[in-house]
């Protein structure tokens, strides 16, 4: 971090900066601005998740199942479960009827919509991710088909991991290890995301390379980046300023209400503090999320 970035703390500054960011477009299915989503089919059912991760332990789903026909007499069941917690504990989303799973009976085109906002599971202090499963038919029809597939809650535990870390010394080049003490503003966000079960690496280190890294990643797969628009920033949202002669010279986690949390500079510890005049120098913003398929069948 350049100690040049001193001068940019000095004052709240409401202009941004010239770039331009690809806003995501508002959802005509459901939450306006969703952490992540995730479509899980098999022939003849198809369901689309909608989450919006509140904490570490509290999420929003938004779920939609729909008989796309192509498997006739069959009913569509969808199930979703919360996997978290250092032991990998499991808790089953209940469905309006009670149970662990959803049927869907109607035929082709039919679909049903159902919302459940801040979903606490039982037994899950640390939301990783949500499997959904899908099948094409009950068991007693004898379902031929199933899929099951994660989406990773990666950017609230990495802010998480980023809090659990405050007062710590800003150190040049550092990553929290015996070698590499302390952190610098992108060594916060290496350090706090790695740890992170089922997350593959970050394959970069800079700051720079971060956001070079995230702008050409953002298909969606296992490991991916999604541009955010200012008025979309959640927290966890990663930040990038241009801070140096670089194009890219600073990384910060959003914190909400105006504040962030990163390494600053030399001199401070990791914390929070007022965005400030650093507000005039953003770049970009993105969320880091993660979807797998786990089985097909």
């Amino acid at each position: 971090m350049n100690p040049r970035i001193t001068t940019l703390i000095a004052a709240f500054a409401v202009a941004v900066s010239g770039a331009v960011l690809v806003a995501p477009p508002a959802s005509a299915d459901g939450l306006s601005n969703p952490s992540g989503t995730l479509t899980v089919a098999c022939g003849g059912a198809e369901a689309f998740i909608q989450v919006d991760w509140k904490a570490g332990d509290k999420v929003t789903v938004r779920w939609r199942i729909e008989d796309t026909g192509t498997a006739s007499g069959y009913s569509p069941v969808l199930r979703i479960n919360a996997h978290g917690g250092d032991d990998n504990a499991v808790a089953p989303f209940i469905f309006p009827s009670g149970e662990t799973y959803f049927i869907l009976r109607g035929g082709n085109g039919h679909s049903e919509v159902g919302l459940k906002s801040d979903w606490n599971p039982d037994g899950v202090p640390n939301i990783n991710h949500l499997r959904v499963k899908v099948q094409n038919g009950t068991t007693d029809q004898g379902t031929f088909c199933h899929q099951e597939r994660n989406i990773y809650n990666w950017s609230m535990i990495g802010h998480k991991n980023a809090v659990a870390k405050r007062g710590e010394p800003y150190v040049s080049s550092g990553i929290g290890t015996p070698q590499y003490p302390g952190y610098d503003c992108s060594g916060l966000v290496y350090a706090s995301y790695n740890p992170i079960a089922n997350f593959p690496g970050w394959p970069v280190r800079r700051a720079v390379e971060m956001w070079n890294w995230a702008r050409n990643n953002q298909s969606p797969d296992k490991f991916y980046a999604k541009a955010v628009d200012w008025a979309d920033l959640k927290v966890g949202d990663l930040i990038f300023y241009k801070t140096t002669d670089e194009a890219v010279g600073h990384v910060s986690f959003w914190e909400g209400d105006g504040r962030v949390f990163d390494a600053l500079q030399p001199g401070t510890t990791v914390g929070a503090h007022a965005e400030g005049s650093l507000y005039n120098a953003r770049v970009a913003a993105f969320r880091i999320l993660g979807v797998a398929t786990v089985s097909n069948g």
